[in-house]
């Protein structure tokens, strides 16, 4: 049975610990830009050291800044930062300024090594049985335990008609807590659902990801429904992946691209409205599946704290990423996440084998 790693906290009680200074803060002057010295938070466990205690960071993430909020220190996206923010700053990671950057929290005797360092050489050729067992697992224990389970999933899933239809089943088996796409993977899924016999509106033929005739006619349909979750309503859409998740309020967010020439209602277009609601369930994330979508895994990947705090237990957060491509998975691994595993195989093979074993 699937047990989370244990946490094991620094000794603060260490001398080294107690003689080291408190951490110092420049306030923000001007709105969206940190103060010199800022300290950029990593992907790591960090503490640091206000009015002589040692606080913990829950959320930490690249790309960020630390706040003094109260008693706690916030996580802040640099154009989040308001007038009056009391960044810390500092860059030595060792306690010498307050700050101090943990590489050892769920390093054993057993598994040392293993933990915060680049997962190399997944290819083609290597055997993923270990890890689908693993990932089986951890999807039954996040599932029991009130997990977070969010997807990235790319157009090729809704391309397939058996894909659509096992991911629905994992959707409805409970084992979906949230999805991330775009406007093409619910266009594609949706125009595969249609109620409608019109003519016009014809299967894919390729996988191709141009948007096409059929992808503008199924898109004029949703936006004359006024959005998705009515379209579901009205029963204009039979059924599929976005069906599924109206029905059983499984939250889902379609972010826009550059390329959105024509976008559905629930396409939101402003990237930073896109990325805030992609992190409001990222930053609850126990764990995070990628399926065969480069840009979108890179920037989830980016947004998920690689370690968080639920019910006052520190753990890791378990990462997937999943393309045929091994330049595609390679890049998140990049990142040095804590738990990431990459899976080389075609999205739908990994879906017929995940529903088979849980669906």
């Amino acid at each position: 049975m699937f047990k989370p790693q244990i946490y094991i906290e620094p000794d603060f009680d260490n001398d080294f610990f107690n003689k080291a200074p408190d951490a110092s803060y420049e306030e923000v002057i001007v709105e969206g830009v940190a103060p010199d010295n800022y300290h950029a938070m990593s992907i790591y466990p960090e503490y640091f050291k206000i009015d002589g205690k040692w606080i913990g960071v829950a959320e930490s993430r690249m790309d960020t800044v630390p706040v003094i909020k109260d008693d706690k220190i916030e996580v802040v996206e640099f154009r989040n930062l308001q007038v009056g923010d009391r960044v810390i700053v500092g860059r030595s990671e060792d306690g010498s300024e307050g700050i101090y950057l943990y590489t050892d929290g769920f390093t054993t005797s057993q598994n040392k090594g293993d933990i915060f360092q680049f997962r190399s050489g997944r290819t083609r050729e290597t055997a993923f049985s270990k890890d689908y067992d693993e990932l089986f697992q951890i999807l039954k224990y996040e599932r029991a335990n009130n997990g977070h389970i969010v997807w990235v999933v790319g157009p090729n899933v809704a391309m397939d008609d058996r894909t659509r239809f096992y991911f629905s089943q994992l959707i409805k088996a409970g084992y979906v807590d949230a999805l991330i796409g775009g406007n093409t993977l619910a266009t594609v899924d949706i125009m595969k659902g249609l109620k409608s016999n019109d003519s016009r509106i014809s299967q894919r033929g390729s996988y191709s990801l141009y948007e096409t005739k059929q992808d503008y006619i199924t898109i004029s349909k949703i936006r004359e429904a006024g959005s998705i979750k009515k379209a579901v309503e009205k029963k204009i859409i039979k059924e599929g992946i976005m069906k599924t998740l109206v029905d059983l309020k499984v939250p889902y967010i379609l972010a826009g691209s550059i390329r959105d020439r024509y976008p559905l209602p629930e396409t939101i277009n402003n990237v930073y409205n896109a990325q805030d609601l992609m992190r409001s369930e990222t930053r609850k994330a126990t764990l995070l599946i990628c399926l065969s979508s480069v840009l979108f895994t890179i920037a989830c990947g980016n947004m998920t704290p690689s370690y968080n705090i639920f019910d006052d237990i520190v753990r890791p957060v378990y990462i997937y990423s999943v393309d045929l491509q091994e330049f595609s998975v390679n890049k998140l691994t990049d990142r040095g996440t804590l738990e990431v595993k990459t899976v080389v195989t075609n999205v739908h093979d990994f879906i017929y084998q995940l529903a088979d074993v849980l669906g």
